[in-house]
């Protein structure tokens, strides 16, 4: 992959996320070209990566994920093995025919302990319009999965969260 290619998609997509407000912090990964860590939504707490890896030419990656709280895992382990299986798969119904991608990531018994979302693209296609697509579809489908699981068995209570500094990146 030509080294200009990732180093103009790495200024492009720096250059939005400042333009924009966003924290940004730039993560070493050995197999990453580049790898950001921002604020998204702007000024919450909330995190996603932006990931141009290695071993696959001029493709983007937009992640971010949740981990399942105690309280919900609990619950979840009350249930019987049906139970756990029409409760995931209405999840998996309502999210087969987004944009973006998610990987449900359960325990030995069935629990499911966190959930990562992923929204592909290439170079070809690298605009801002299309980052910040990709950074609202992994957002929603993130509130998704909140609300899918405070529904069903209420909303834990959650910790008290302290803010970063604004980090941007040149």
């Amino acid at each position: 992959m030509p080294v200009e290619a990732v180093k103009k998609a790495k200024e492009n997509i720096t250059k939005w996320l400042n333009d924009n407000g966003h924290q940004v912090k730039l993560v070493e990964d050995d197999k990453a070209n580049f790898h950001f860590e921002i604020d998204y939504p702007l000024g919450s707490m909330k995190r996603q990566r932006i990931i141009q890896p290695n071993d696959v030419p001029e493709l983007i990656v937009v992640l971010n994920g949740v981990a399942i709280a105690d309280e919900h895992k609990k619950e979840i382990e009350k249930m019987s093995d049906e139970e756990k299986e029409s409760f995931y798969d209405e999840i998996r119904k309502d999210l087969i025919f987004q944009d973006n991608s998610y990987d449900m990531n359960s325990d030995e018994n069935g629990v499911v302990q966190q959930m990562q979302f992923s929204y592909e693209f290439y170079f070809d296609a690298l605009t801002k319009t299309q980052l910040f697509k990709s950074l609202l579809l992994n957002h929603r489908t993130l509130l998704y999965i909140v609300t899918k699981f405070n529904e069903k068995f209420g909303v834990p209570e959650m910790p008290e969260e302290t803010k970063p500094e604004n980090e941007p990146i040149q």
